[in-house]
């Protein structure tokens, strides 16, 4: 066809990650999740549940999560004050097995405005998602 451009693979490697974008911001709740969070950012969505529900102060708590957009290599999960500017006394471990995963070990060990971040690594970048909560 006159006038018509080809497209090549750098189009389709595009294509595709504004496919996973969009897919990203859709991320459904998963079926028989109640609660939790949902944190969009440019190239990841997470979707998170704590149990118990209502996070503690003072002792532990999991998470499991979702995550919506292109593959994912690697996950870190940790908890933030930003109003005394320090993390948890404990480190988080993560396990991820494809797009879902668990962390154990969290606590959040005094009363106060938390954040709950995602530090997420794979082939489109890093990107870092946060959800905040306060805790009384």
């Amino acid at each position: 066809m006159a006038g018509r451009r080809q497209r090549g693979p750098a189009f389709a490697a595009a294509l595709a990650f504004v496919l996973a974008a969009g897919a990203a911001n859709a991320c459904e709740r998963p079926q028989g999740w109640t609660g939790g969070g949902k944190i969009v950012g440019k190239t990841w969505t997470v979707r998170w549940q704590s149990a118990p529900a209502a996070i503690p102060v003072g002792a532990h708590f999991s998470l499991r999560f979702r995550l919506c957009g292109p593959p994912v290599a690697r996950v870190k999960v940790r908890g933030w004050m930003p109003d005394h500017r320090h993390g948890m006394n404990y480190r988080a471990a993560v396990t991820l097995a494809g797009p879902t995963g668990a962390v154990r070990g969290l606590l959040f060990h005094m009363p106060g405005r938390w954040q709950l971040v995602f530090d997420i690594a794979g082939a489109a970048g890093r990107e870092k998602l946060v959800a905040e909560t306060v805790l009384e």
